[in-house]
């Protein structure tokens, strides 16, 4: 397997930010720039890096303050966060923004291989915990742990900065069929597929889980409950069009999924209300295709 290039955001002026970003890229790192605080918060809306670097005395949002709302946020928590500190500057001087949410500090003379050992390490930790702690070993998305822990954040942060989130939840058509008819290794297989299907198409920043089963959640955050909809129809289309083969059966499979959405805070005033509207949403699809589809559609002859 290819492993994927670790990102790093780096936010940091001129000169130093060059040199160190070319220390990082001749490492074989991927270099996410930022110049203002403003900026990565906007970066980290549509990416996930694996590490963070960033001036200890960023302005005018402040180091702290950008500790704090990386912190605040579910999919950057627990991501490294190191600061760059001026040679001279004792630690005791940053030691407030190590206590919101900062990791470690490096001086801004640091050498190539020094720096490239140091946020390895970090990296690697964080790979290590993010995979025990948020992610379904299954499928590779987040767990239903992770989702159930993260959405009431979610909402907060709706909440203070006044935008929509709004939730999905799908499901894969007469799974058990499938199961009956090819055995749960396939089963497996469609389930597997899906999962990979669904995080390909949806942007960095929702949050996709393995809810249960056959079933999954997404949460889109800045999102209104007209564009989810626009999303989970692409969805639920590009799926439908795709033939899906397995060494393991003659025939090639089709699959389709049904969804559910709900808003916040249009449908929902909670956590729970939330997925318990888009839960009703998706039933009420699925009692319809019981009614009118052939169950046997999942199936297309080579």
């Amino acid at each position: 397997m290819i492993q994927t290039p670790a990102k790093v955001l780096l936010l940091e002026e001129g000169i130093i930010r060059e040199r160190l970003k070319g220390y990082l890229e001749s490492k074989g790192y991927i270099v996410l720039e930022a110049e203002n605080g403003a900026g990565a918060l906007g970066l980290l809306n549509e990416q996930t890096p694996d590490i963070i670097i960033i001036d200890a005395y960023l302005s005018p949002i402040s180091s702290i303050e950008f500790c704090r709302r990386v912190r605040e946020k579910p999919l950057t928590a627990v991501i490294p966060l190191v600061l760059l500190m001026d040679d001279e500057d004792d630690i005791s001087n940053n030691l407030v923004r190590l206590q919101v949410g900062a990791d470690d500090y490096i001086h801004k003379s640091i050498g190539a291989e020094e720096l490239a050992a140091r946020i390895q390490a970090k990296i690697a930790r964080f790979h290590a915990l993010r995979k025990l702690v948020q992610i379904d070993s299954f499928t590779q998305l987040y767990s239903r742990y992770y989702f159930d822990k993260t959405l009431a954040s979610v909402l907060k942060m709706s909440d203070r900065y006044q935008h929509d989130v709004s939730l999905s939840i799908l499901d894969i058509d007469y799974f058990k069929e499938f199961n009956d008819t090819y055995g749960h290794q396939i089963g497996d297989f469609v389930i597997k597929s899906v999962a990979q299907f669904i995080r390909e198409k949806l942007r960095e920043v929702d949050i996709v889980a393995r809810y249960g089963g056959d079933e999954f959640v997404v949460i889109m955050p800045e999102t209104s409950k007209d564009n989810a909809e626009k999303a989970m129809v692409r969805i639920q289309s590009e799926l439908a069009g795709q033939i899906f083969c397995c060494s393991q059966v003659e025939e090639s499979l089709k699959i389709s999924i049904s969804y559910g959405i709900a808003n916040y805070p249009q449908d929902a005033g909670n956590d729970y209300e939330l997925v318990h509207k888009a839960d009703q949403a998706l039933y009420a699809i699925k009692n319809l295709k019981v009614k009118k589809v052939s169950p046997h559609h999942y199936k297309r002859n080579q």
